[in-house]
């Protein structure tokens, strides 16, 4: 029924806003997914790591620009002056997701440069699997808007 009585200005933002917060949950999921499997893959390691790698810089970064914009944009439509608390969620997921980025970005380099073995290989589907759960708490959050 909300969705009946939003202005046709707001469709914009707000399908900028999901459209990457989807692409970069199954970006971080598939960097999640290749960096388990090249754990369990000796031979294929440093594949593995360049795919992780890849999807980091051509998908990762993108789309949490997108998602990120636009949920500015929409914020400022949707919620000129009081923002909800559901909303608070989704933003701190969004600004502390950018520093997990940001080593996860780091660790998946030195991977790639190490061939794939080594701690920062072992550490990279740690942190993106932790992000995919907490853009999963965000997901929720900003779908089931609680309190």
């Amino acid at each position: 029924m909300l969705a009946a009585i939003r202005p046709d200005s707001w469709n914009l933002p707000l399908f900028v806003h999901v459209l990457g917060a989807m692409i970069l949950f199954g970006a971080t999921a598939t960097v999640a997914i290749a960096g388990f499997a090249a754990r369990s893959r000796g031979a294929h390691a440093e594949l593995l790591a360049r795919v992780a790698l890849k999807t980091f810089l051509f998908a990762i970064i993108p789309s949490w620009i997108a998602m990120r914009v636009g949920a500015g944009w929409i914020e400022g439509k949707e919620f000129p002056n009081d923002e909800p608390g559901w909303l608070g969620v989704g933003f701190a997921v969004s600004e502390g997701g950018a520093l997990l980025l940001i080593a996860l970005g780091i660790l998946g380099w030195v991977s790639v440069r190490r061939h794939g073995i080594g701690r920062a290989a072992a550490a990279v589907p740690i942190l993106a699997g932790i992000y995919v759960v907490a853009l999963a708490i965000a997901w929720w959050a900003m779908s089931a808007k609680p309190g």
